[in-house]
């Protein structure tokens, strides 16, 4: 097929259509080693690298996003000086996502000229959303060869309120933590007032901080949304916040609340309008950026955040290795901080199911142990929990074995663990057992005055041994975590 369309461009018939068909064609792994092979032949290449400079705009972007696909280096300037001659608008942003395709680093500095001429240039009405787009593309791809200096951040310029976000009804385990700022509970987390931005990192029961920068009067259309975002504090509080000056670069998250069925169009036509509103202050990509803006519904109101993504969030620096199983790091330390006051100090600690170590690691930062073990059959796992536990000590000693196979010299004075749930590779038996052996093994391998910190989500299964293992244990405590997906944190002591 492929070699009839290859004859039909060599002849010059309808070379748009065949382009087209070309492309889609080259979806198929056989039919594009076969146009490789054929763009080998100095005449067709030749031939091929004129369709760049077809009368025809459509005829040159199918060319090179043909090109793109084969990954010919050969291409690359080629495409490039077709992009720098191109006068038809809508096409030079697709002659840039051509150039992407490549290891383009060598003509950053022609990148960077085209960025200069666009941002010193004056538009028509109809020709802005193009050149906007353009000039988004080259940031981007500047960005990513670090051919943009990235902003260094300075401070706090004053009193600034930062939302904490925290799951619901775990918001008091944060404010504990809190000393020394004014705090209060708020929708999504906890509310507080400082001029320190480290000095929030100390407290380890959230998961992300959002500068608050205001909220807008009801719910915004698409547009009245961009020019509330563009007239709010952002650009002023980047410019004292930030070393490096305009433009900044970021990603932004709405509310399903918001944005409806299709987010993408939304935030699609909202960053456009923002990057007109504010004449290229702010430039949305889709990586490398430093800032993230947040709109969050509430009642019938939005609320404006801001994160600071290029601040390191050092709390959790110990955890490099993770499976997709993996309790996030800011949930066990909460789930430490609930557990506080059954937990002792300098003694022996075990995780029957340790994953990647998060749990022992939180509860080692939180109280010390005499000493410490991880188990988990999944041998990936424990060699991620040994890496992650070797950043920050003491050792803990991980184990390769089912806990159902698990023994040891000595007692243990606690257990603490996030419970396996179900999956496609663990299914309803499976978990019965595991829970079963957690309660039989616990039987065997705690002292009588131990405790048991289980957080999961099968409350059945934990009544269920509760009643079996009745003379061997007590529910002390039972925290709901989350009724709709049935978490639970349990505190149960050992007879």
């Amino acid at each position: 097929m492929i070699e009839s369309l290859i004859r039909n461009l060599q002849d010059g018939n309808d070379i748009r259509a065949t382009l087209i068909k070309v492309r889609d064609l080259l979806k198929d792994n056989d039919e594009l080693i076969t146009f490789k092979k054929c763009l080998n032949d100095a005449g067709f290449k030749a031939c091929f690298m004129g369709f760049l400079g077809n009368d025809d705009p459509k005829v040159r972007r199918a060319a090179a996003n043909i090109l793109a696909i084969i990954g010919d280096e050969d291409a690359l300037e080629p495409i490039f000086n077709a992009y720098d001659k191109e006068k038809t608008l809508y096409i030079r942003e697709d002659l840039l996502e051509a150039i992407a395709a490549f290891k383009y680093g060598k003509l950053s500095d022609g990148l960077s000229d085209k960025l200069k001429q666009l941002l010193n240039g004056t538009y028509a009405e109809d020709e802005e959303v193009h050149v906007f787009s353009e000039i988004r593309k080259l940031y981007e791809m500047l960005l990513s060869k670090n051919k943009i200096k990235a902003h260094e951040f300075m401070g706090l310029p004053g009193t600034t309120e930062i939302l904490l976000t925290t799951k619901r009804g775990l918001e008091e385990y944060t404010l504990q933590g809190i000393h020394g700022m004014p705090k209060k509970k708020a929708h999504g987390g906890v509310m507080v007032k400082t001029s320190d931005y480290a000095s929030i990192y100390k407290v380890r029961t959230f998961e992300e901080a959002f500068i608050y920068l205001g909220e807008s009067e009801g719910i915004p259309s698409v547009h009245e949304m961009a020019e509330f975002i563009a007239n709010s504090d952002v650009i002023r509080f980047l410019d004292k916040s930030l070393k490096g000056g305009k433009p900044y670069f970021y990603r932004i998250d709405a509310d399903n609340k918001l944005t409806g069925n299709d987010k993408s169009r939304y935030i699609k036509s909202l960053t456009k309008d923002i990057q007109k509103l504010t004449s290229n202050a702010l430039i949305n990509v889709p990586s490398n950026y430093e800032i993230e803006l947040n709109l969050k519904a509430a009642g019938d109101k939005v609320k404006l955040y801001l994160k600071l993504c290029m601040v390191g969030d050092d709390r959790f620096k110990y955890r490099t290795e993770y499976i997709s199983q993996s309790i996030k790091p800011y949930m066990a330390a909460t789930i430490v901080e609930m557990a506080r006051p059954y937990l002792k100090k300098d003694v022996r600690i075990l995780d029957p199911f340790c994953g990647v170590g998060t749990m022992l690691l939180e509860r080692r930062l939180a109280v010390s142990a005499s000493s410490a073990y991880g188990v988990d059959f999944f041998g990936e796992a424990i060699e991620k929990a040994r890496i992650n536990s070797e950043l920050i000590g003491p050792d803990i000693h991980y184990v390769q074995r089912n806990f159902e196979d698990f023994t040891h010299e000595y007692k243990f004075d606690e257990i603490i663990t996030d419970m396996p749930v179900k999956s496609d590779k663990m299914g309803i038996d499976e978990i019965r057992n595991v829970y079963g052996c957690l309660f039989r093994k616990g039987a065997q391998l705690l002292r009588s005055d131990a405790v048991m910190v289980i957080y999961g989500n099968e409350h059945n299964e934990i009544k269920k041994n509760l009643r079996i293992y009745q003379d061997e244990y007590r529910l002390e405590r039972d925290f709901v975590i989350d009724e709709r997906t049935d978490l639970h944190l349990y505190i149960i002591l050992r007879k």
